[in-house]
């Protein structure tokens, strides 16, 4: 075996490595799941106090940790679960100290200095612990959403994505992008690519996503794109009832966290307590509270129904086997459950249909592919007709160029409703032993499923989404603690499209009238693109991606006293089985389809592949607190990512030889690595955090740091499994309608000439980006604060894709990966936080940044070129605030009706994303799909258009551009062209009813877009569509990631529920 592979092909060898750190190392570190408190002893002179007890006690469970404040003064606690706490320290001749309402949020790290009076033994002194911790310890920029905020914000869907947003430096995935849910990230935060971030839960990865069940590889393929379910939404992460609360730690975060450069998101779910307390709740929506979608009312179409029924509850509390065993202060556990039930209407938009003229007029073997379209019952779409025998919509005798003429598409617009939903149920059980080790297991399981519809295409797709988590805490020693946690998960998601009599279409067996003799299930597609009109398309057939992930994480922490060091290793395994075959075929033009023989016919015959992907990360870090008021965080990690190998074996193949010299490139051995494993990925991180002012309540702290941040190759590499060796492509021009057995059941052959062939630099290294950060945070009372911060990323040896030509007479094409691309982000953060005092609650930011690159994805069919990236967004504002309002006056009776009432709203808004605009186009020989040239810029014209008649009152102007000569990337600056803002409010209003002592009835109304503002979304950027420069989605049915029911930028809509809690 190959020495520079072998610990890609032996898992037993990784798991060796982990181990030798594991044990041989003097210490590790935590994950995102705990908080930690380090104390100062004093007396009334300011002279540290040695040896003090130390007893914090978790007060919801009686879980204690001790410790002693050393020859120093000083002492620390890590690795506590959040929640809330009681300290108390004890030292002969001094009264007891006891520190009440402490409470801990994920990722805290507390400081305290706390002074011991002189007194006896029996006296204790009680001071208030409450308050908003300011971070004093390192320079990482975060944000905690705490369990208040979870429960009480107006949470569409019921789903996370919406309280991320409100993290400074996070925007959405833009419009323009399109893609499907499961498909790609939510979310770019400081300018790192939408698939960049890590999500975990209780530690463990959650970027388990096993793709949107196309088959083919994504960047879920590699572990990029958290789990979520068939509608998008994150019941599969948690349910929001089991959710303690989360952190989205967003730049220059310390070297425990990494495998991302992107945002580092923890869940933390939540456990029983030693009292018996639970939930019971039902979310109800109808159509007949809602606004009708912009585009309905913009065709006069009604609004169809919405029906959702989203119930569950929960119970936890002191696991109890009456006369046997009692529970408390030691085992618990916590259950869940949500269902949804959901009809979700589809807003109404123009999609094109086959004519009359075409249906009536095609030859034989076409009118069944063209009727089992839907019938056309808008208006036919005109082209202007030009001479000679070329032309694309040739004038009739007689008839001047110029002339408007049937194009062949007609307007098909109808509204409808579609079922999804969602099953979720988790588990968790918590033990404690001798007081000094904790353990947990959770079982989470998460099937769901979602109905979409492209014309009289019915699609389904089910998600299946299971995960087994366990983890230990122990303190050692008063100075050693150690932190473990394993997560086991299966994810699998199905795609299946049938055709329907929708619109009057007459469905047929398409893959059997379209590739006589079929031996295999494939993937088939119809495809219509006329240009100067759009396109039309129909979908059969099914297909599936799975992913299996295992994660293992171990992290120990040792404290002196000054120093708080923590060492970790971090080993994750993904198998990610890949199958997709396809047949399409592309008709270009009306005579295509008259005469049946589409332009080009593009067929991909597939055997299983599985990518296996193996991760390892070692890190190590400092937290010096040089001085009292200031600290320094020194750490440095190691990241280890091969290129994935194949189960079985059957490893991708890659092409060996240089471009220099055409001639040398051949097909490598099968074994050969895509890239040579780096070994020297080092990423340090430094942080700094001064407090200036230690006044309590009027702090002031100024941090400031920077750091590398490793990204993985994973989803270049699952390219690899979808080119030679796993499939044969087979591309028929000029070929009559069916196709023939012959053309159809092709088989990977290894005989020239190759295609799909995929090219990976031999030393290709991990992209990564350079952060740093500086910020000033001041308090403002015991409870808010305020900060700014100037946040800067560069990115390096970002990685793209280009299509090359055959270079010689054994291939026909190559896609061959780049890594050497750049990006910058520059921005300036604002952030206020309240917690809850007072009734009020309050967290708002505003973010002015703006996102250079060169790719914002790894694909590029153009040769690159520098501009703004694709979610490259300037302003973006987001606010949540809750409010408990007070009872009013001395009536008995208004203070009844007015007592238990409270409302939250949430407002987001931002200015518009970048639109790169597209010419002509042709078709991706290596992957089927249509790739499109840029265009030219002409001079002295106007590039928006404004007016009633367009959709948001704005277009682009057609006349300001034109499309190159071929398929080429034009003179127009890259991304020059912006899209709508948005702006929505969301209210809820709350009243909690007291039936009988710790029970309470819950009352909730909800609406999103209180306002019912229009926000429009997808702008065409076709140029050669009759909509080009116009907006044809609202922001709900663009952002694709998640059901638009429950995104954002859709018409009001009204949420009622119902909650007993106890």
């Amino acid at each position: 075996m190959r020495p520079n592979v072998l610990l890609c092909r032996n898992s037993a060898s990784w798991i060796m490595i982990v181990l030798l750190f594991l044990f041989l190392q003097p210490n590790a570190v935590a994950d995102g799941t705990s908080a930690s408190v380090s104390i100062t002893v004093v007396d009334l002179s300011g002279a540290f106090i040695p040896d003090a007890s130390m007893v914090i006690r978790n007060t919801d469970t009686n879980q204690e940790q001790r410790a002693n404040s050393g020859k120093a003064g000083s002492g620390h606690f890590t690795y506590l679960k959040p929640g809330h706490y009681k300290l108390i320290i004890s030292k002969p001749g001094f009264a007891d100290l006891a520190v009440d309402n402490i409470l801990l949020n994920i990722g805290d790290e507390k400081l305290l200095e706390l002074v011991l009076k002189v007194g006896s033994a029996n006296q204790t002194v009680t001071v208030d612990g409450s308050g908003l911790t300011i971070n004093t310890t390192d320079a990482s920029v975060s944000t905690v959403i705490d369990g208040t905020s979870v429960a009480n914000m107006p949470l569409n869907g019921r789903s996370f994505q919406d309280l991320i947003s409100m993290t400074p430096g996070v925007v959405t995935q833009s419009p323009q992008t399109g893609s499907g849910k499961l498909s790609n990230g939510d979310f770019s935060i400081n300018g790192q690519r939408t698939e960049s971030n890590y999500y975990t839960v209780d530690g463990v990865a959650a970027n388990t996503s096993a793709g949107p069940g196309g088959g083919t590889a994504s960047a879920a393929t590699g572990g990029s794109v958290a789990s979520s379910t068939a509608l998008g939404t994150t019941q599969s992460l948690v349910s929001v009832d089991a959710l303690q609360e989360f952190r989205v730690a967003s730049s220059t975060y310390s070297a425990e966290y990494g495998r991302a450069p992107g945002g580092q998101i923890s869940f933390l779910t939540r456990s029983g307590t030693n009292s018996l307390h639970g939930t019971a709740y039902d979310y109800l929506r109808n159509n007949y509270f809602d606004a009708n979608d912009w585009f309905n009312d913009h065709v006069s179409k009604p609004i169809t129904a919405l029906r959702q029924n989203d119930f569950g509850g929960t119970l936890g509390g002191p696991i109890q086997v009456p006369t046997l065993y009692s529970g408390i202060n030691k085992s618990f556990f916590f259950f869940s459950y949500e269902g949804l039930r959901l009809l979700q209407p589809q807003a109404t938009t123009v999609k094109y249909v086959p004519d009359s003229y075409l249906r009536q007029n095609s030859v034989a073997a076409m009118q069944p592919i063209l009727n089992t379209f839907p019938v056309q019952n808008g208006n036919e779409e005109l082209v202007a007709c030009t001479q000679g025998a070329t032309s694309n919509y040739p004038c009739p005798l007689g008839v001047p160029t110029g002339t408007r003429i049937q194009s062949g598409l007609a307007d098909f617009i109808q509204s409808y409703s579609l079922p999804s939903d969602i099953n979720s149920t988790s588990v968790r059980i918590d033990h404690t032993f001798l007081h000094n080790t904790t353990v947990f297991f959770r079982f989470a399981n998460t099937p769901s499923n979602s109905d979409t519809r492209m014309l009289s295409s019915l699609g389904t797709t089910a998600a299946m989404n299971r995960s087994y988590t366990a983890g230990a805490n122990a303190q050692m020693t008063d100075h050693l603690s150690n932190e473990t946690r394993y997560g086991y998960t299966t994810s699998l998601v199905r795609s299946s499209y049938s055709l329907d009599t929708f619109g009057g279409a007459a469905p047929v067996d398409l893959p059997g009238t379209i590739a006589h003799g079929l031996t295999s299930p494939s993937f088939v597609v119809p495809l219509i693109t006329f240009p100067g009109v759009g396109s039309s398309y129909i979908e059969a057939g099914g297909t599936s991606n799975s992913q299996t992930q295992w994660n293992l994480v171990n992290a120990i922490s040792w404290t002196s006293a000054n120093h708080v060091l923590k060492f970790g290793v971090d080993y994750r395994h993904i198998r990610s089985p890949l199958y997709s075959p396809l047949i399409e075929s592309y008709l270009e033009k009306p005579s295509d389809v008259l005469t049946g023989i589409p332009s080009l016919n593009y067929v991909i015959a597939s055997v299983q592949a599985t990518p296996i992907f193996q991760e390892f990360a070692a890190y190590g870090q400092d937290s010096w607190r040089v001085i009292p008021s200031l600290t320094l965080s020194l750490g440095l990690r190691w990241e280890v990512n091969p290129a994935p190998t194949g189960a079985n074996g059957k490893d991708a193949y890659t092409i060996s030889g240089s471009l220099a010299v055409p001639s040398s490139l051949s097909i490598a051995p099968r074994g050969t690595p895509l890239w040579n494993t780096t070994w020297f990925n080092f990423a340090p991180r430094f942080g700094a955090a001064w407090q200036a002012h230690s006044i309590p309540g009027w702090e002031t702290v100024f941090r400031g740091g920077g750091g590398v941040f490793f990204d993985t190759d994973n989803q270049e590499g699952a390219a690899g499994f979808s080119g030679y060796g796993f499939s044969a492509t087979g591309i028929y021009s000029g070929t009559t309608l069916p196709l023939t057995a012959s053309q159809v059941n092709i088989s990977p052959s290894s005989n020239p000439p190759y295609s799909s062939v995929y090219m990976f630099p031999t030393h290709l290294q991990l992209p990564y980006s350079f952060q740093w950060n500086a910020s000033i945070e001041q308090a403002l009372g015991k409870s808010q604060s305020v900060t700014m911060s100037y946040v800067g990323a560069n990115g390096r040896r970002q990685l793209g894709q280009e299509d090359l030509p055959a270079p010689n007479s054994n291939f026909s094409t190559i896609g061959e990966y780049i890594g050497g691309l750049s990006s910058s982000y520059n921005a300036l953060q604002i952030k206020f936080q309240r917690s809850v005092r007072h009734g009020i609650q309050v967290l708002g930011s505003y973010t002015w940044a703006h996102s250079i690159d060169e790719a914002s994805t790894y694909i590029s069919f153009l040769p690159v070129r520098r501009g703004s990236s694709d979610f490259d967004v300037r302003n973006n504002f987001s606010a949540g605030a809750g409010w408990d309002l007070p009872v009013a006056g001395e009536n008995a009776l208004l203070r009844v009706v007015t007592n238990g009432w409270a409302v939250d709203g949430r407002f987001v808004g931002r200015t518009g994303f970048p639109v790169s605009l597209q010419g002509s186009f042709i078709t991706d020989p290596i992957t089927g799909t249509l790739n499109y040239g840029g265009v030219n810029l002409i001079p002295n014209q106007p590039i928006y258009l404004y007016g009633d008649q367009y959709p948001g009152g704005r277009a682009v102007n057609k006349a300001t551009f034109s499309a190159p000569a071929g398929v080429t990337v034009g003179d127009a600056p890259r991304n020059l062209v912006r899209g709508f803002g948005e702006t929505q409010f969301n209210l809820a209003a709350r009243r909690e009813i007291a039936m009988r002592e710790a029970v309470k009835l819950q009352f909730r109304a909800e609406v999103f877009n209180l306002f019912n503002h229009p926000n429009f979304g997808y702008v065409d950027p076709i140029l050669a569509d009759a909509t080009f420069g116009q907006a044809t989605k609202m922001l709900d049915q663009s952002l694709g990631t998640v059901a638009p029911q429950y995104q954002q930028g859709g018409p009001r809509s009204m949420q009622f529920a119902l909650k007993l809690q106890f």
